[in-house]
C-alpha cells in the first residue's frame, strides 16, 4: 500500500511539472520563421453571423508570369487587399500566453454576370493588390479549365475532377494571376510567401477550401496555419491547437492592420496541421470545441504556484485515504 501511494504521488508531480519544463523549451516553436516563413498556407478567418472573411497567404516559387491561384468559395465573394504585415501582427499577438469593418454591402444580391463563355460565367474582373482577379462560376469543369488556360490563369488539366467537385456544389471561383506591371519585370522570380488576399462571403459554416490544394501539395505535405476568430473556440480533425484566448478591440490598439479587421470581441484559436495529399479529400470545416469542464479551465496549469497548490491538495487527499486504511 505504501509503495502504491508513493508511486501515485510521483506520477502526479511528474504530470504537472513536466509540462512547464517542456513549455520553456517550447518557446522555440513560435519563432518568427515557424509562423510566417515555414507554413505553405497561412490563413486568418473571421466568422460572424454567417459572414466569413478569410485572408490567404501562400508560398510560391517561380516566375510571376507562370503564377495562377484559384480559390473556390461557397458564396459570392467580395475581394479586398491586405498588407503583407498581417501575419506578422498575428504572430506577435499569439507568441505569448495572453491575459485571462468590413461591411456586407454586397449582400443585397449578386451582380449580373458580365458574360458567359461556353458554360463559364464571368461575374467580375478586377485588380486587387498585385493580382488580376476573375470571379467565376461554371456548369462544366472542362470548360472552366479551358477558360482559365485561355485567359492566362495556368491550371493543370488533371484538376478537372476537383473543379467538378466544386461545380456540383454551385461554388464560385476566384482566379488570380500577378499583374506584370506590379512586379519589377514580367518574369520576376518569386520564392516564399506572396502578398495576402482577403475574400469575404456568406457561409453557413466556417470553411477553409483545402481540397483544391491537392493539385499542388509538395512531397513533404502542406502545412496549414489558421488563425480563427469566432464566437467560440474552434478546431478541425487532427489540428494542433497552439493558442486560444478572448481578443477585444482594446487589445489591438497597438497594431496597424488588425484593428481594421477586428472591431468586436472574438475568441481567437490558432490551429496548425500538415496535410498529406491523402488527407485533402475534402475542405476543412472548423467547428466549436466540445464544451466540457477541464482541469485547465479551473486551474492555470502554466502557473507554478497553482500547480503546487494542486499537488498539495491531491497529496492531502491521498494521505487521508491512507490514514483511513491503517
Amino acid at each position: 500500500m505504501k509503495k502504491i501511494f508513493y508511486l501515485i504521488l510521483i506520477f502526479i508531480m511528474a504530470t504537472f511539472y513536466l509540462p512547464s519544463i517542456s513549455l520553456a523549451d517550447g518557446c522555440l516553436f513560435t519563432q518568427l520563421y515557424r509562423d510566417i516563413y515555414e507554413p505553405n498556407q497561412l490563413a486568418m478567418i473571421v466568422f460572424d453571423d454567417m459572414v466569413e472573411k478569410i485572408i490567404f497567404q501562400i508560398d510560391y516559387e517561380g516566375d510571376a508570369e507562370d503564377f495562377a491561384w484559384v480559390i473556390p468559395v461557397p458564396g459570392y465573394p467580395k475581394l479586398f487587399s491586405v498588407e503583407d504585415e498581417i501575419f506578422y501582427e498575428l504572430y506577435q499577438l499569439t507568441k505569448i500566453t495572453p491575459p485571462s469593418n468590413f461591411g456586407c454591402g454586397w449582400g443585397a444580391g449578386y451582380p449580373m454576370p458580365g458574360e458567359e463563355d461556353g458554360g463559364v460565367h464571368i461575374w467580375e474582373e478586377n485588380q486587387v493588390g498585385i493580382y488580376q482577379t476573375a470571379t467565376l462560376s461554371a456548369t462544366d469543369p472542362n470548360s472552366l479549365v479551358g477558360w482559365l488556360n485561355d485567359n492566362g490563369y495556368a491550371f493543370p488539366s488533371n484538376g478537372q475532377e476537383i473543379l467538378d467537385y466544386y461545380v456540383q456544389k454551385n461554388w464560385f471561383f476566384v482566379a488570380m494571376k500577378i499583374q506584370p506591371e506590379e512586379t519589377t519585370n514580367s518574369s520576376e522570380n518569386y520564392s516564399g510567401a506572396i502578398q495576402p488576399l482577403g475574400i469575404m462571403f456568406f457561409s453557413d459554416e466556417m470553411v477553409y477550401p483545402l481540397k483544391i490544394s491537392f493539385l499542388s501539395v509538395p512531397s513533404g505535405g502542406t502545412e496549414v496555419l489558421v488563425y480563427a476568430f469566432s464566437d467560440e473556440r474552434v478546431t478541425f480533425p487532427g489540428a494542433i491547437e497552439e493558442y486560444n484566448a478572448i481578443i477585444t478591440p482594446n487589445q489591438l490598439k497597438g497594431y496597424s492592420i488588425l484593428p481594421g479587421l477586428i472591431d468586436e470581441t472574438f475568441i481567437l484559436t490558432k490551429l496548425r496541421k500538415t496535410f498529406t495529399s491523402e488527407e485533402m479529400g475534402d475542405d476543412l470545416v472548423l467547428f466549436p470545441v466540445p464544451k466540457y469542464i477541464t482541469l485547465g479551465s479551473i486551474i492555470d496549469l502554466n502557473s507554478p504556484v497553482e500547480q503546487f497548490i494542486l499537488v498539495i491538495g491531491i497529496f492531502i487527499f491521498l494521505l487521508k485515504i491512507k490514514m483511513r486504511n491503517i
